[in-house]
């Protein structure tokens, strides 16, 4: 696990670096628009982890297609990307029509229908934060792990950070005369503000996690990326749509089945994404048998 323990670091080292640059970065921007400063110290740290990923990455030799999980033929890969979506899709539906069959959530009073621009937002979210996210999880760290602490640890560690990261806070408003050096800093101690209560997210967390070897499961079955990403961004896509059209409805006796992180991914999440993933992993098995 020192290679995993490699990546933790490197985004740890972002954050601190992107702490104390934070100042003098949100000044630069000022000088064009005025940012909040938690955006400005977020986006430092963003670029300092993929300069940092983009080195170690190399150092490590995970810079090649196979590694990062490209490495399928571009016919193969779009027909496992678009099945890996049509498979999201199926795996989506069933919750959400769970969630809105039991009034767990309802729709938006005032709502007015414009699904197709919905939809759309909401693929183009999905597909961006796939790529993103299967390339650096189920890419680069599946198979830095994988080489060298076995397909299990490769299936379950990245899993875990996945559901971590998903749960950073870091919010700051300041007034722009009174943005210092400090608050870079301070940013960085409101990211980990949830975990003060983790408790309080514990569902979401593990539902979280159950996804994320579901789609190390399939990255182990397919030797590629491809399906997770065609999975992550119907997943995410229908998130966003249900989030815009729809809210918790707070008289519901089942509300505590979506938990408090998005509405959505809670208890009921984690018994679906349970099922699919062992059902997944078990046909999986036995073909290989065959």
């Amino acid at each position: 696990m020192r290679v995993f323990a490699l990546f933790v670091a490197l985004l740890a080292g972002s954050l601190l670096v992107a702490a104390a640059l934070t100042y003098p970065a949100w000044w630069l921007v000022s000088l064009i628009s005025i940012e909040p400063v938690h955006r400005v110290m977020h986006r430092i740290a963003m670029l300092m982890a993929l300069i940092g990923l983009v080195v170690l990455t190399r150092r490590l030799g995970l810079s090649d297609k196979e590694s990062l999980g490209y490495g399928l033929p571009r016919r193969e890969f779009l027909r496992q990307m678009g099945i890996g979506f049509v498979c999201g899709v199926g795996l989506m539906l069933p919750l959400t029509a769970l969630l809105l069959g039991l009034d767990i959530r309802e729709v938006k009073p005032g709502f007015d229908g414009a699904w197709l621009g919905l939809i759309a937002g909401g693929l183009l979210t999905g597909l961006t934060v796939a790529f993103i996210e299967e390339t650096f999880f189920r890419g680069v760290l599946f198979t830095a792990v994988s080489r060298t602490s076995g397909a299990a640890a490769a299936v379950i560690a990245p899993s875990v950070l996945y559901a971590s990261l998903h749960f950073l806070g870091g919010k700051l408003r300041v007034p722009p005369d009174e943005v210092s050096w400090v608050h870079g800093f301070e940013v960085l101690s409101k990211l980990f503000e949830r975990y003060v209560h983790p408790l309080t997210f514990a569902d979401s967390f593990v539902a979280l996690a159950m996804l994320g070897v579901l789609f190390a499961l399939v990255r182990l079955r397919t030797g590629a990326i491809a399906g997770c990403i065609g999975l992550h961004a119907a997943g995410v896509a229908f998130i966003a749509v249900l989030r815009e059209a729809t809210l918790v409805n707070p008289d519901s006796r089942f509300e505590m089945l979506v938990g408090s992180y998005d509405g959505v991914i809670g208890w009921a999440a984690l018994v679906w994404f349970t099922v699919i993933a062992a059902t997944f992993a078990v046909l999986s098995r036995r073909r290989a048998q065959a």
